[in-house]
């Protein structure tokens, strides 16, 4: 009796890490207008809603949102997910974002779901004064797509975006499509004092665009894995 009392700090030590290694948790980000994101189990359908977060200039949003993680940690996370977007329109959209929080300009990293069918990064530096303060972060907008063109006609792709922090605020990404590799990069935070560092990350998935068109997205098996 003695051995197994002994062992419990160790047990729930371990149980605590394990749940801190566990896939982070989704909610929905801001609100949306009724039945635009559809849960069963571990899959999502997104459809059409309107903006209801403040601030930028995106009419459309319908996203999750994940639980903060420390900008101090040094972690690997593997967010993937079947895709399949079924749409007349070739409106481009946000599918995946790491988000610090700013209002105004582009997070860290946004994906975007091209009208041609392609994959490219959106990232800024912020001086915190709302679109008046952002100034783009070349090194990953200028990343080249090397992947197949993507149907807006349901067909279902497995998407992957693995990222590196190092804990000082920078990280590495790496986005797949059925097993192979489509685009890669880095941010580095800015080291000019006149822009505002990151002090939390979290990711964002769904469907997020500048206008207002009709869509429906499946989102299966979604998850974060460390």
């Amino acid at each position: 009796m003695m051995r197994i009392v002994s062992l419990l700090p160790a047990l729930l030590l371990f149980a605590f890490m394990s749940t801190q290694a566990s896939a982070l948790s989704w909610r929905t980000s801001c609100e949306v207008d009724p039945g635009a994101i559809r849960r069963s189990g571990s899959s999502y359908v997104f459809s059409t809603s309107k903006n209801h977060c403040t601030g930028g200039i995106f009419k459309q949003r319908a996203e999750l949102t994940s639980n903060d993680f420390s900008v101090s940690r040094k972690a690997t996370y593997v967010f993937s997910t079947s895709v399949a977007m079924t749409a007349k329109s070739r409106e481009p959209f946000i599918v995946f974002q790491i988000h610090d929080g700013r209002n105004g300009c582009s997070p860290p990293l946004s994906l975007r779901w091209q009208g041609n069918g392609s994959l490219s990064f959106d990232s800024d530096y912020t001086k915190g004064k709302g679109m008046a303060g952002c100034v783009e972060n070349r090194s990953l907008r200028n990343v080249r797509y090397r992947g197949p063109s993507l149907k807006r006609n349901g067909t279902a792709y497995l998407l992957k975006v693995a990222m590196t922090f190092d804990g000082q605020g920078a990280f590495d990404v790496a986005v797949s499509v059925d097993g192979k590799p489509v685009l890669s990069g880095k941010y580095a935070p800015p080291s000019d004092a006149q822009f505002v560092r990151s002090k939390r990350f979290f990711l964002k998935h769904g469907v997020y665009s500048k206008n207002i068109w009709p869509y429906e997205m499946t989102s299966q098996g979604l998850r974060v894995s460390r």
